[in-house]
């Protein structure tokens, strides 16, 4: 099959310019970005070759045709081969591997290249690929490069993956903790006899347990019970609501999790599947929420976040980070992130996800110390850095943001999203960032008065 190669200097990207501001009804949103879709690269280093995964997924609702991938092969390389699925044929020509997909049916996750190192006295590879689409808003774009350091341990890790998601929080006010469950089927299927369960935590004493329609709720004597016959795929429901009394509980830390299991029915599936959230931990003292998350997504449990908890104490919010395991000695690159919206509007602030970060809050493991930083719209990038007290423990790190430094723009609500970051160079592909804050209705906080 020939492929037709675009140029892809300055005429196309002139021409590509006037397509978007002509065409009416055609153009992109700033905050939808460019270029309309998803592309990542991975490439992972065995025994003298280099095996390059490409990852492509359309942002738009219009059906893309003739989706062209170009990428040369890096220097000190020789082609061994390449595959991807049957919608997508591939080619090489000497000097580039090709990928075509007449149809683009919105993804494209199994296209893959292998090349073998030919030049011993090289250690770093680099590449780059070259994109173009038709459709209602054609165009072509440059990646940047992509390079691999073959004396770096590869990192050979997969996240793994559930067919229910289970976000939980907790809010803590006085003596009374209530806890919010919110299960999201994101299989492929639905589920059958699905019933999830939280323990009591040690010391505390129930209160109640509610449901929304759909679901039954109840108390076994040790822990609150909730089942459903049937559950949908992508069906939202409203939380399932655990309140408990942690008066008897003392001052320690009052920890649980709530676990899920379930029945498949259907082939490629296991007849029983389960999971688990991570650790929810409420402080008894001061008022607080917290956000759990699951265990086990990310290659290394030092950076690996279990529970977020917003406190307010005295002039200040903490913000506690909880990992799986030990975040390592002093000197361990490892560095938890909190982003603050302050309206909750992606529209202002610096784009974090689903955020418009007006505040960045940062520990650093290496050094212990805590940053707050301030976004400047009028210069479009994080103008001041504030040293801000901070304390850790073997698997917790704990910054003290002082209301004085964000009651100019947070009255009473802020959004957030929390990330979390391995920063050792010693793996290829580098250890992922872990976000916690998937769902919308736990990635928020109200202090119990306004600041301003």
């Amino acid at each position: 099959m020939m492929v037709k190669r675009y140029n892809y200097g300055i005429f196309a990207g002139v021409l590509t310019l006037l397509l978007l501001l002509i065409l009416p009804g055609q153009a992109w949103a700033q905050d939808e970005g460019w270029p309309p879709f998803r592309y990542r690269v991975s490439s992972i280093y065995d025994n003298g070759k280099i095996t390059y995964t490409i990852r492509f997924d359309s942002k738009v609702d219009w059906p893309m045709a003739d989706v062209v991938f170009k990428i040369p092969l890096p220097e000190g390389t020789r082609f061994l081969e390449s595959g991807a699925t049957d919608a997508t044929a591939t080619s090489f020509d000497g000097a580039e591997v090709t990928f075509f997909t007449p149809t683009l049916h919105k993804r494209i996750r199994d296209a893959w290249f292998t090349v073998e190192v030919t030049d011993p006295n090289k250690t770093e590879f680099t590449t780059h690929s070259w994109i173009a689409w038709k459709g209602q808003v054609p165009g072509d774009y440059l990646t940047g490069d992509t390079t691999i350091d073959i004396t770096k341990t590869p990192l050979v890790w997969q996240k793994p993956r559930s067919r229910l998601r289970l976000e939980a929080g907790a809010e803590l006010d006085g003596d009374t903790v209530t806890y919010k469950l919110y299960p999201i089927n994101i299989g492929g299927r639905r589920m059958w006899d699905l019933s999830i369960n939280m323990p009591l935590p040690a010391g505390a004493t129930f209160i109640e347990a509610t449901a929304p329609p759909g679901f039954e709720a109840g108390f076994d004597g040790e822990s609150a019970v909730f089942s459903t016959l049937e559950f949908a795929r992508r069906t939202e429901v409203e939380p399932l609501t655990v309140k408990v009394s942690i008066a008897g509980a003392g001052d320690g830390l009052v920890e649980t999790r709530a676990s899920a299991v379930w029945n498949n029915v259907g082939r490629n599936a296991d007849q029983i599947e389960s999971t688990q959230t991570g650790r929810i931990i409420v402080q008894p003292g001061m008022r607080q929420a917290v956000v759990s998350d699951v265990i086990g997504d990310t290659p290394f449990s030092n950076y690996d976040v279990t529970s977020v908890e917003f406190a307010e104490d005295g002039p200040n919010l903490r913000v506690t980070f909880f990992t799986a395991d030990s975040m390592g000695p002093k000197g361990t690159p490892v560095e938890h992130y909190l982003y603050i919206d302050a309206d909750c509007n992606v529209e202002t602030g610096k784009p974090r996800g689903p955020v418009g970060a007006e505040y960045w809050v940062r520990y650093r493991r290496e050094n212990g110390r805590g940053y707050l930083y301030t976004w400047s719209a009028e210069e479009s990038k994080w103008a001041t850095r504030d040293r801000i007290p901070s304390k850790s423990g073997d698997a917790s790190a704990a910054v003290r943001v002082p209301y004085d430094s964000i009651s100019s723009t947070v009255d009473q609500h802020f959004c957030w999203l929390v990330a979390s970051r391995n920063r050792t160079e010693e793996y290829h592909p580098g250890p992922p960032l872990e976000w916690v804050g998937t769902d919308a209705r736990l990635r928020q906080f109200t202090f119990s008065a306004p600041l301003k």
